[in-house]
């Protein structure tokens, strides 16, 4: 309701994997004036062995993403008909700043390029959330990585990646900074790219090959590299104050 959109022209889908939460979605969602709502109610996929509170350990991340992938896919792709644009928002992001998803919309159809958008999420505690928006800060890394290279390789992108909090300092409310991997937690997509084929990689995209996956790229971190190439697959965040906020349990 804050972003203020006429929800009259636009769709809601929604994914759960509890019941209970299916049908309070349902009644909530019955006095809103949404063109379409698509509520779908899936029983719960999580990666074997571990636990929710140990979801975001290092060990737990590829297999965990690859099923966000998955899930993601499945919601984008049955949800989606003749919408011009696509807002992915977490369920635990609990504020937009004004004029946020305008702000978006606006510079997809004002830049030819700007066909899939972030913008930076914090806690009240933490800066910076999502960690999974950033640039590539050393160039060595965009090459071929041999076999033996990649766990170097993975370790300097690591550490000389540009941050989002870092990429737009200075910037204005109407600037656009290019990413080369975006998070998912706001997370605008020209519906005409996902048309074109561009989906979450359920594994590690970048430097796959015929013998093994790659070495970096699950979930949204491969959309923006599975988008290269085509008319409007640029990365960008928006800069300046655009924010949203995520819950501090989550």
């Amino acid at each position: 309701m804050s972003t203020e959109l006429d929800l009259t022209n636009a769709s809601l889908a929604i994914r759960t994997a509890s019941l209970d939460q299916y049908h309070k979605i349902r009644v909530a969602s019955e006095s809103l004036p949404f063109a379409r709502v698509d509520i779908y109610h899936h029983a719960e996929t999580k990666p074997a062995g571990y636990s929710y509170e140990s979801r975001h350990s290092p060990a737990a991340q590829l297999e965990r993403r690859s099923a966000l992938a998955v899930v993601r896919n499945e919601l984008m792709l049955r949800a989606l008909e003749d919408e011009k644009h696509v807002v992915w928002l977490d369920a635990d992001v609990v504020f937009l700043s004004e004029g946020i998803v305008q702000t978006m919309i606006g510079h997809s159809e004002s830049t030819g390029d700007a066909g899939i958008i972030t913008a930076r999420c914090h806690q009240n505690q933490m800066e910076n959330y999502d960690k999974n928006a950033w640039r590539v800060g050393d160039e060595s890394v965009q090459g071929a990585v041999s076999k033996d290279e990649r766990a170097q390789s993975l370790q300097k992108l690591v550490e000389t990646r540009i941050m989002v909090e870092q990429a737009i300092v200075g910037t204005g409310d109407l600037e656009l900074v290019p990413l080369d991997s975006v998070g998912g937690t706001i997370l605008y997509i020209r519906a005409e790219l996902i048309r074109e084929g561009v989906v979450f990689p359920h594994f590690n995209i970048v430097g796959t090959t015929w013998e093994q996956p790659g070495w970096i790229g699950v979930e949204t971190e491969g959309l923006c590299y599975m988008a290269t190439g085509l008319p409007g697959g640029g990365c960008y965040v928006l800069g300046g104050r655009h924010h949203v906020r995520h819950s501090d349990w989550g």
